[in-house]
């Protein structure tokens, strides 16, 4: 069979043309078709009819179809003959679509006309329905009236106009919902992506999100610090918004930015910050503190602190309020001496807060390096009049002979992860330097006790924030290290000041059931003059205890805790949404007040003498309520302390139903991944 046999005819296009000798528009290939002219149709209304008229219609639509199906079934390539009888029509025709597309349009307009009616139906109908129970009904009535009354509620999802609130408080939620920029070892977080984005919605977010992004600017990797230097140079001669006064701190990695080729002048980075306040130089090894290739010991590194820095800080008139000094560069002895010498001058004369890491001696040092060491230190700290903040962070060197040559005017003292420290020595210093501090952090330190808390009401009257985590690592070791003390409270409970707002005691060990009931009990006594304690987390570790003694401490005490500090309590409501009292209503609940207030006061009369003596049995008996802290929680197990807490959901193979996980990067091209400079 040939391709033409089988292949169908196809129809002939309609064309239209427009003659000048005639008005009349016609096909000219198209045949006539045999349905009624449109003319002689009845034109269709969408007024709502009544249910005889909707059925006459219905019928006539029946019809239609019937004869647009048989017109639609004849076979189109055989053309029908002219009717002669027809009269021809005296106005102007109106061009028609082929029967096909006729037929169609008029089925679909008959199914949207039945919609529409069958709705106006339905809509109808329940309207009487409704207004007929309401007419019988007074309950419906009345419940309609006070609908109709009541002002619709607001909504609940309104966003309010974040371009609108003030430059200081976008940028303190900017700062606040970005924070960390970097995690453990420089690895960076999505923050600093979120803050680019965020920025090119509008110009006051942008100045924001710059602020917060600038106070201290990413730098690591190199290519950071480039796009940075570049960024500022750029808006020193285009001044549209000043990058370069918003840089507060620095931040800088030694071995990829200064030592490596790929780094950055520091000059030159120091040239373009005028408002810097606080400078840190460190190392990626310093957060490995339970890797052994990445301590101290283990690396030795050449750089040092080059004298032109310091020459370039008091060039530029720049005056520091934060510093930290690593004993790694290139050794703690080093370090000492260039501190001693440069903490005279002006840029670093207003220290606030100073921070020592990582300072060591040798092995084979002998007394006299390490007195002159104890010099040096001791040097260094008696040159800063205005300190207040001092960081303590992995010093084997501190020890009894080096905490008693702290000065007595700090606020706030962070020890961690220094060996040789030990209660005693800690419990001598506080004896007169601890009547100003506010803030005291103790982590680490294995062979401290907290034999001085004893005693820490009185030691430290004007404490706040009380941080102790006892969890010890051994980086030459699988397993954790023991503590160096036999007991932990050996002088008796602690005593606790006043003016506490946070308690975090974490992996309290060498601790018995006795010895934790007490500790427990002092703070449950101590709650009528803890008024502003607003966090209680404590985690102990018993010694010597079954799991029965454990969930008996458990079931005993986390209640009452509960009971005496936790503020259970709702938040206030809104002011917006409560309701208005009339004139009237108070006149009356006056009124009211004072004919109860005349029976009240007789009855109160009555009862004077049997209140005051029940009163007094039960102020003997009970316990003083807090009801202020908005955290408490108290764990007691065996499990021995770790550096990571793995739970049931750290071993799930299968990832939970849902959108996968954002990784922190966008696959939309359109979107920028490249970062503010």
């Amino acid at each position: 069979m040939s391709r033409k046999s089988i292949r169908t005819r196809r129809k002939p296009r309609v064309s239209y043309h427009d003659l000048s000798d005639s008005d009349d528009f016609e096909f000219m290939t198209q045949p006539q078709s045999t349905r009624p002219s449109r003319a002689a149709r009845r034109n269709q209304t969408y007024r709502e009819s009544s249910d005889d008229e909707s059925s006459a219609d219905d019928d006539d639509d029946d019809d239609d179809d019937d004869d647009d199906d048989v017109s639609s079934s004849s076979t189109p390539d055989v053309e029908p003959a002219p009717n002669p009888s027809r009269a021809p029509r005296q106005s102007q025709p109106k061009p028609r679509l082929p029967p096909k597309f006729d037929s169609h349009l008029s089925a679909r307009q008959n199914i949207l006309k039945r919609q529409r009616e069958a709705e106006a139906s339905s809509f109808s109908f329940s309207t009487y329905k409704q207004s007929k129970i309401q007419r019988t009904n007074p309950v419906a009535k009345v419940i309609v009236e006070i609908k109709a009354s009541e002002p619709e509620p607001a909504s609940t999802f309104k966003i309010p106009p974040w371009q609108e609130l003030p430059y200081q408080v976008l940028k303190n939620i900017m700062t606040f919902a970005s924070y960390p920029l970097y995690h453990q070892a420089s690895r960076s977080s999505s923050s600093i992506q979120w803050l680019c984005e965020t920025s090119m919605l509008c110009r006051s977010f942008h100045e924001a999100c710059m602020a917060a992004l600038l106070y201290s600017p990413p730098l690591y990797p190199s290519r950071r610090a480039h796009g940075l230097i570049a960024l500022l140079r750029q808006s020193r001669n285009r001044p549209v918004i000043e990058y370069r006064s918003k840089i507060h701190r620095l931040d800088i990695e030694v071995k990829q930015l200064l030592v490596k080729k790929s780094g950055i002048d520091l000059e030159i980075l120091l040239n373009q910050t005028p408002l810097l306040r606080e400078l840190r130089l460190y190392s990626n090894y310093d957060d490995l503190n339970t890797v052994i290739w990445a301590q101290r010991g283990a690396t030795k590194s050449k750089w040092s602190y080059p004298d032109r820095l310091f020459d370039l800080l008091q060039e530029k008139n720049i005056a520091l309020n934060s510093f930290e000094w690593n004993g790694r560069f290139p050794s703690a002895i080093e370090a000492l001496e260039i501190a001693a010498k440069v903490h005279s001058q002006p840029s670093f004369f207003r220290l606030k807060e100073v921070a020592f890491l990582n300072f060591s001696m040798p092995d084979k040092a002998t007394p006299t390096d390490i007195s002159r060491a104890h010099s040096l230190f001791e040097s260094a700290l008696s040159q800063l009049p205005e300190l207040r903040r001092l960081t303590l962070r992995a010093c084997p060197m501190v020890g009894p002979a080096l905490i008693s040559m702290l000065p007595g005017s700090l606020h706030h003292l962070e020890i961690s992860n220094c060996l040789y420290l030990d209660s005693p020595a800690l419990q001598a210093f506080l004896v007169t330097g601890g009547a100003h501090l506010t803030s005291l952090r103790l982590s680490g330190n294995q062979s401290m006790s907290l034999e001085f808390m004893s005693s820490l009401k009185t030691l430290c009257p004007r404490l706040q924030d009380l941080r102790i985590d006892l969890l010890y690592i051994d980086p030459t070791s699988y397993n954790d290290r023991e503590p160096l003390y036999d007991e932990l409270l050996p002088s008796g409970p602690p005593t606790w000041p006043e003016n506490l707002t946070n308690i975090a005691l974490d992996n309290l060990r060498q601790l018995s059931a006795e010895d934790a009931e007490g500790l427990l009990a002092s703070l449950v006594d101590a709650a009528k003059d803890l008024q502003s304690l607003k966090r209680i987390d404590i985690k102990a570790i018993l010694n010597g205890s079954s799991w029965r003694d454990r969930a008996e401490l458990r079931r005993k005490w986390l209640p009452k805790l509960q009971e005496v500090f936790l503020n259970t309590s709702e938040p206030p409501k809104e002011l917006n949404r409560r309701k208005p009292i009339s004139n009237m209503m108070a006149t009356q609940a006056r009124s009211l007040n004072q004919r109860q207030s005349q029976r009240i006061a007789t009855n109160l009369l009555n009862k004077a003498s049997s209140t005051d003596a029940s009163d007094s049995d039960s102020a003997a008996n009970s316990t003083s309520k807090h009801a202020r802290c908005d955290f408490v929680n108290l764990i007691i197990s065996d499990q021995r302390p770790a550096q990571d807490q793995y739970r049931e959901d750290d071993f799930l193979d299968d990832e939970p139903s849902g959108d996968e996980e954002w990784n922190g990067r966008d696959t939309d091209p359109t979107l920028s991944t490249r970062y503010a400079w």
